[in-house]
């Protein structure tokens, strides 16, 4: 193997001492700062390096005798203004209170640098599943309802996970990022952490102490329980913002390497929505994002990767989406990288939508928002079409031809937007307590209230939404593709409407532990279609169904009408589906010559709403009422009685 994993520009300890390194351009002098205590505003000591001495191309090296593991430091061209060094592993900050304006141009003080050692570990991962299921997940919003929201107490959740039947978590950024930086209003933070301030180093505010160790301990706990851990990474932009926002590490570095610039103004380039877009093809920024992947793969235990606005990496050094972007390929052929995981989440927030034409090769599953979109639309909204959601129950080869349907990870929930239970509770986001003027987060999103805005006692209307919570969850669960569910959504967790909670580090966010009784028959549903879905291997196809695979039929059991709101399937040899997407009952008339069981109505009170094991249907058809699912076990050929 040509190169080690461990980051070639991150300190390095020995015995005698640290070798430091750093990419710095458009300077003969650099200063390195060391620091005794992470609340120090001055350094102990500065050791100043030349370029004749110290510099070989753009990298600037220096050996510092007697620094160890621990050791606190920061990078400066000006000794008045530390810099984060890129290639921190672990990082310090900010202190509680220590918030000057968000444009001080030394507001990098408030983070420092950590000297971190190889590990001397080996991790021993779960094999990938034949059934997967990805859960994603926030670190302190998942555990901060019931205990304190750390690494560990997200360990203590794994049992938990198991049991559901998840085989993956997706985790959202855990890369430090400064949760101060909204300060707009008292109580807003940067809560999601989609703003990162150093890649390679973990979030210490979700660390009692240690943060590289405790995250260690954390990746064990999954891994014991037979999870895997899958990191939502940012490489898209940074905590740098525009020219308006702070300089903390990679701006009073190199800013042109890495930062995309317009050709026209040369301003920063926004494709992200966030005031600045990394430069990621160039040589330099691609070898560190693969440095970052290795560290967190091999440094840190984790096993795959889900790129956020992940179009960006695949624009070219001048912003223009590329057929063939070296970094993806890079990243696929990576030695250090073979096992990994690769999710993209293929848009950004200019031109750059590739769901359907993501350059990434075979190992590379998408992010479907075009499944939770009509997926939601068909139970959700009147007058769906059968045509639609069978695409989307196949596998979606209308976008991913070529590639078959593992390329599909589907979902009708994530962090970004509605809650499940919000998606059928309300009508219109609810984001008032962004202190946006109500205009943030999606204003189209797919949802529906049921009759009242909101939560309601009416127990027509909530029998109405725990049914499109089953038919959602269920058709998620059917679906050829990877299936994803958001945490939380099987014990009925709310946002209260909000839709873009990115900002709020409260009850909002935090899930409420309580719902595991309160939503106990929903929880119950959950994890039946989830064990159904992992002892039903024709659900998991590698390749898009044929007409040997599926048999699709009409209520009449002929042929289908794509344009109607019903209609049925048999995919063979294992389950025989009826779907009733409009509102009044509909008789079906089933394939004649099946044994079936009937496993789930979607339309039944609980706990018919899921039979365990399921029950003899010896009758010839099934009406199925209005907005229902109908699921049964084919366990054989043979007639059944008129």
């Amino acid at each position: 193997m040509a190169e080690p994993w461990f980051p070639p520009l991150a300190p390095l300890p020995s015995p005698a001492g640290t070798h430091f390194r750093v990419l710095c351009r458009d300077t003969d002098t650099l200063h390195l700062l060391l620091y005794d205590r992470a609340e120090d505003h001055e350094p102990s000591r500065t050791v100043t390096l030349e370029a004749r001495a110290h510099r070989k191309g753009e990298i600037w090296e220096a050996f510092v005798a007697g620094a160890a593991e621990g050791q606190l430091y920061a990078w400066a061209v000006d000794p008045g203004r530390p810099l984060l060094d890129p290639y921190a592993l672990r990082t310090t900050g900010p202190a509680p209170g220590d918030l000057p304006p968000l444009n001080e141009a030394n507001r990098g003080a408030r983070f420092k640098s950590v000297v971190v050692g190889p590990p001397g570990v080996s991790w021993a991962r779960p094999g990938a599943s034949n059934a997967p299921l990805v859960y994603e997940l926030h670190v302190r919003g998942f555990t901060r309802g019931g205990s304190g929201g750390t690494y560990g107490d997200l360990a203590a959740k794994a049992p938990y996970l198991r049991d559901l039947g998840v085989t993956a978590v997706e985790l959202l950024p855990v890369h430090q990022f400064d949760a101060e930086e909204i300060r707009r209003a008292p109580g807003l933070v940067n809560f999601w952490g989609y703003s990162p301030v150093a890649w390679l180093s973990p979030h210490g505010g979700y660390a009692a102490e240690d943060p590289v160790e405790e995250f260690r301990e954390m990746v064990r706990a999954f891994h014991a329980a037979g999870i895997r851990v899958i990191l939502d990474v940012v490489f898209n932009h940074t905590a740098e913002l525009d020219s308006e926002g702070p300089t903390l590490s990679w701006r009073g570095l190199a800013d042109e390497v890495y930062y995309l610039r317009e050709l026209r103004t040369g301003e920063y380039a926004n494709l992200t929505g966030c005031g600045n877009t990394v430069r990621a093809q160039h040589p330099a920024v691609r070898a560190m994002i693969r440095h970052a992947l290795r560290w967190w793969m091999h440094g840190m235990g984790v096993d795959g990767f889900r790129f956020d606005l992940a179009s960006v990496l695949a624009r070219d050094v001048n912003g223009l989406v590329t057929k063939k972007p070296p970094l993806l390929r890079e990243i696929e052929e990576d030695p250090w990288l073979r096992e990994a995981t690769l999710i993209a989440e293929a848009w950004d927030a200019a031109d750059g939508y590739l769901v359907a034409g993501w350059p990434g090769g075979t190992r590379w599953s998408v992010w479907n928002d075009r499944f939770r979109d009509d997926v939601r639309r068909a139970w959700l909204k009147p007058n769906a079409e059968a045509g639609v959601l069978a695409t989307r129950l196949s596998g979606s080869s209308d976008l991913f031809e070529g590639f078959g349907p593992l390329r599909s990870l589907n979902y009708v929930t994530c962090h970004d937007g509605f809650t499940l239970l919000d998606a059928v509770s309300y009508g219109h986001r609810h984001n008032e307590a962004n202190m946006e003027d109500g205009h943030d987060g999606n204003a189209h999103e797919v949802s529906a209230n049921h009759g009242v805005e909101g939560p309601s006692d009416d127990p027509a209307v909530r029998a109405a939404r725990d049914r499109a919570r089953r038919n959602l969850v269920a058709t998620l669960l059917l679906s050829q593709g990877v299936p994803m569910l958001l945490g939380g959504d099987e014990i009925g967790r709310t946002q209260r409407g909000n839709n873009n909670a990115y900002c709020q580090d409260n009850e909002i966010s935090w899930v409420d532990w309580a719902g595991l009784e309160r939503d106990a028959d929903f929880a119950r549903f959950v994890k039946g279609m989830v064990r159904f879905r992992r002892d039903t291997p024709a659900l998991l196809r590698a390749k898009f169904l044929t007409d040997d695979d599926v048999t699709w039929f009409g209520a009449d059991g002929k042929a289908v009408d794509w344009k109607s709101g019903a209609f049925g399937y048999h995919l063979k040899p294992a389950i025989v589906v009826l779907v009733n997407l409009t509102d009044a009952p509909v008789p079906f008339t089933l394939p004649a010559d099946l044994k079936l069981r009937l496993i789930a109505d979607t339309a039944a009170a609980p706990p018919g709403d899921f039979i365990e094991g399921g029950t003899r249907w010896e009758k010839p058809g099934y009406e199925a009422p209005g907005k229902s699912l109908i699921l049964f076990r084919a366990g054989g050929r043979g007639p059944r009685p008129d």
